[in-house]
């Protein structure tokens, strides 16, 4: 019988990927040197520039992320649960390094470029050289952590070699992010997007190539190394393009501002990470490598939520920015409603499809424990799109400060919810934890909304949608358990409840005729 890792080590799938890994590259490579103007063309209005700055990024990482699905599927038959687990405790340690290191300076530059372009080339040499001094600072930390790891947290060798190759790839990730951030303040997202494209497929391929020769988790994470060097090296002269000239200027004084500017972005962003994943290390130390595994395999699908909020927003921030009073309340409660409206959408197919989700990512061996996981954990996607907009729109009214107390409380209850509820039930505490802990948070922010945008209405933006899901939900149930007819019945009978419960009006829908491309009659009008 014919098995995944017999079919990679093969010459024919081994050359081929080489084949594959050739062309991503050139194309990396050929799209940063001769960027891209027909967006540009398309985005001739704001509304229209939101709907490209959203929807080519979004496009992007739904891509991207059914790529890394199909290496998930592939990669979680060949490493098991063990060897997932040892894989996720590396990313999540990577994710805290990165997370630090950018020091929330991602959207301090959006937000300065947007009101100041001709700043553009001094920021990206002078944060990225404040996030590799960051990282510098972070590496007597993270020696200790390997080291003290190896007893407390049973980090295995193949772990330890993945962090360290994931720290490294920090530093031209640091140059990538700086650039990236370039571009999001010009309201340009659609180029980096096409780059991540062919950044991910090299990286597919690559770790591939090292699951084919048996290099397992560090392998994989040696491939994460080199696509990110690829990434950095395509926005390079992308931005190049844009006439931006880099200039690698830091000095004392400049790294206290960008201290004093940042720090509360950093915070918010640290603890949005820390009580997010903290639970990946108290699984690790009190239920083990395999439990973390199984969980790992149920978050996969969590994980690629965010891509919607953070895309959708990243592309309204710029527009957010330059509001003030009713119109950034009404732009918020316009885009928040419509994040909510999704959120509860993925939640009603997930509740259905868990466990053919699971099947199909990790197979077998991952069932039923993975598929119950994940139902629970789904249930923190709409107060999580929720939250995601509201700490952009208070970022935006420049009240950033008021949110770090929100994300410090949720934290906290995050990470001593953790502590006391896995050892005592298992793994699967961790995720009730992960959606009580957004609505701590969401407690919190909405005090801070109210006083940075004034009255919200969180009638249209949380009990309208939530009828409509129950709605639907309990609908659905008559229908016998066929998912191919429960799904499509649910999913119908949402839609009708949004409307008769007038979450979605016809003002609403009538912002959307600007996205539409204009007939040539229209075109002919004076």
């Amino acid at each position: 019988m014919l098995t995944t890792e017999w079919i990679l080590g093969s010459a024919f799938v081994q050359w081929g990927l080489i084949g594959a890994t050739a062309v991503s590259f050139l194309s990396l490579f050929g799209i940063a040197s001769l960027g891209s103007t027909t967006i540009d063309r398309f985005a001739d209005n704001q509304a229209r520039r939101i709907l490209a700055n959203s929807a080519t990024p979004l496009a992007a990482q739904l891509l991207n992320r059914f790529v890394d699905l199909i290496f998930a599927a592939i990669a979680l038959r060949i490493l098991g649960v063990e060897g997932n687990g040892q894989y996720a405790i590396a990313t999540v340690t990577w994710l805290y390094l990165k997370t630090m290191s950018d020091f929330g300076l991602s959207i301090l530059v959006a937000r300065e470029v947007a009101k100041h372009p001709e700043s553009a080339g001094r920021l990206v040499g002078t944060t990225t050289l404040f996030r590799l001094f960051v990282l510098t600072l972070l590496l007597p930390i993270l020696i200790s952590f390997l080291v003290l790891g190896s007893y407390w947290l049973n980090l295995s060798h193949p772990s330890v070699l993945a962090i360290l190759l994931l720290t490294f790839s920090i530093i031209p990730a640091s140059y990538a992010e700086a650039i990236n951030s370039v571009f999001t303040g010009a309201e340009r997202l659609h180029l980096p997007a096409i780059l991540t494209v062919f950044t991910n497929l090299i990286r597919f391929s690559l770790g591939l190539l090292a699951l084919g020769q048996g290099f397992g988790v560090p392998g994989i994470a040696g491939a994460a190394v080199l696509a990110t060097l690829c990434n950095a090296a395509a926005l390079h002269i992308a931005v190049q393009r844009q006439n931006v000239r880099i200039l690698w200027e830091f000095s004392a004084t400049e790294a206290k501002a960008l201290t004093q500017t940042a720090w509360p972005l950093l915070l918010n962003g640290l603890l949005i990470t820390v009580f997010f994943r903290i639970d990946t290390f108290v699984i690790q130390g009190f239920a083990g490598t395999r439990a973390l595994g199984i969980y790992d395999a149920a978050y996969k699908l969590p994980n690629l939520l965010p891509l919607l909020p953070s895309y959708f927003v990243l592309a309204i921030f710029p527009l957010l920015s330059r509001q003030s009073g009713s119109d950034l309340r009404r732009t918020f409660e316009l885009g928040a409603k419509f994040l909510v409206v999704i959120a509860w959408l993925i939640v009603l197919v997930t509740l259905f499809a868990a466990p053919l989700f699971i099947r199909i990512l990790g197979g077998r061996a991952f069932l039923p424990d993975a598929a119950d996981t994940l139902r629970i954990l789904i249930w923190f996607a709409p107060l999580h799109y929720l939250n995601g907009i509201a700490q952009y729109a208070v970022i935006a009214a420049n009240r950033q400060r008021e949110i770090a107390p929100a994300y410090a409380v949720a934290t906290t209850f995050n990470v001593v919810a953790n502590l006391i509820g896995v050892p005592l039930f298992g793994y699967r505490a961790a995720a009730v934890v992960t959606v009580l802990t957004e609505i701590v948070l969401f407690s919190f922010l909405r005090r801070s909304l109210q006083r940075g945008l004034g009255a919200i209405d969180w009638k249209s933006l949380l009990l309208r949608p939530f009828v409509a899901f129950t709605v639907a939900y309990l609908g659905s149930l008559v229908v016998p358990g066929l998912l191919w007819l429960s799904i499509p019945f649910a999913v119908l009978l949402y839609i009708i409840a949004l409307r008769l419960t007038g979450t979605i009006r016809n003002e609403e829908l009538a912002l959307l005729r600007p996205l539409l491309p204009r007939s040539s009659s229209s075109r002919l009008q004076p």
